[in-house]
């Protein structure tokens, strides 16, 4: 299958993810097994916070005086 075609979550939709999965893991009937697996996905979810960050800090280091980016 084409990972490619799986439209990536907003900044704002990763931490929404986030907030979910730290409360699933507060919750005290939540097995050892079942918290490892809501941390890899929260683990998954701050990755891809840092690449979004990282992608808007690029754009903004390439904007041009005008507010246009600029081609490199």
């Amino acid at each position: 299958m084409d990972n490619q075609n799986e439209k990536k979550p907003t900044l704002e939709e990763a931490f929404t993810q986030i907030e979910t999965i730290l409360t699933q893991m507060e919750e005290p009937e939540i097995s050892l097994e079942e918290a490892f697996a809501l941390y890899q996905q929260g683990v998954l979810q701050l990755k891809n916070c840092g690449t979004i960050l990282d992608e808007v800090e690029k754009k903004m280091q390439i904007l041009g005086e005008d507010g246009e980016i600029e081609e490199m």
